[in-house]
């Protein structure tokens, strides 16, 4: 079962359970970020590596060893759209599992608005039997809180659910990676939906870190994260500009809270968007899980 040893809202410590296993991301472009990695984040931690359109395979393996090297866990993007043949992909797999050591990846069907090979979905990639092939034994997917911009919401629950069912059966451990969004209520409402479908895979939602106002809403608008991006309004507009900064801390609190008053099933924790850089993205985080332990703390004394 995917779902072991995933914790859920019941033994939730809130924010703190959450923020222990936060996975972050960056790009095979940015070699400074991927360099001053080991500065501030400890060994171990998920590091999702994307795959934008332009992007080049043989960069993002080659980051992908440097992660390994640095001690850290790198999580591939596998975006379906952008592999030519089912050659192109056999051999990526391969050196991501032979030289970097991948045993998870993220499969999503990519951004490119016609498929530049065979392949036009995530399901399709999935199919192709590659991946187990090269011992990647754990299977990240990804869901949409506010849907898809040229997708309905309908349609994209019952394909996750069309790809957990082929991961299941081809014994690939599964979670869910969420897009981000900038409030709690859009990713509570999508996580009852799924549950009410019986999805119970554990899911890892997807937060904004710490980043100006412009640059947020920059990313919102081009990801189509929909209608929080009022709430995001709304908070710059009152502590935005004071602070200089808009930090997820708020939408971390009403989702631990969310997911406190009802049974939601299994969860994995967070992964932070890094909009606004390493540095931002670690301090918040250190200060984060010291606010939540220390909030743990005095509750334990109470």
């Amino acid at each position: 079962m995917d779902t072991v040893g995933a914790p859920s809202n019941r033994d939730d410590a809130g924010p703190r359970r959450l923020l222990e296993r936060a996975s972050i991301e960056v790009t095979a472009r940015d070699s400074v970020a991927v360099d001053t990695l080991p500065e501030r984040f400890a060994p171990g931690t998920d590091v999702h590596v994307t795959f934008l359109p332009d992007d080049d395979l043989d960069q993002t393996a080659e980051t992908c060893v440097r992660l390994r090297r640095a001690g850290f866990n790198p999580t591939p993007h596998l975006t379906a759209r952008n592999f030519t043949d089912r050659v192109a992909l056999d051999r990526q797999l391969g050196r991501l599992s032979d030289e970097a050591g991948v045993t998870r990846a993220l499969v999503i069907a990519g951004d490119v608005p016609s498929p530049r090979g065979p392949y036009a979905s995530s399901l399709e990639l999935l199919k192709t039997g590659l991946i187990e092939k090269h011992g990647i034994r754990s299977v990240l997917l990804a869901g949409h809180p506010e849907a898809h911009p040229a997708v309905s919401a309908n349609a994209m629950e019952k394909a996750l659910q069309e790809k957990l069912a082929y991961a299941r059966a081809h014994d690939l451990v599964t979670e869910i990676v969420t897009q981000f969004a900038f409030e709690a209520p859009p990713i509570l409402d999508w996580l009852v939906r799924l549950r009410a479908r019986g999805i119970d895979a554990p899911v890892r939602f997807g937060l904004a870190g710490p980043a100006g106002a412009a640059t947020l809403l920059k990313y919102g608008m081009r990801c189509g994260v929909g209608n929080s991006i009022r709430a995001l309004r709304r908070r710059a507009g009152t502590i935005g500009k004071l602070m200089g900064d808009t930090t997820p801390d708020e939408l971390l609190a009403d989702l631990a809270a969310g997911l406190r008053s009802q049974e939601l099933g299994p969860f994995a924790g967070i992964h932070i968007y890094t909009f606004g850089g390493m540095r931002k993205t670690s301090d918040w985080l250190a200060k984060a899980r010291q606010r939540a332990s220390e909030a743990v703390a005095k509750d334990e004394v109470e």
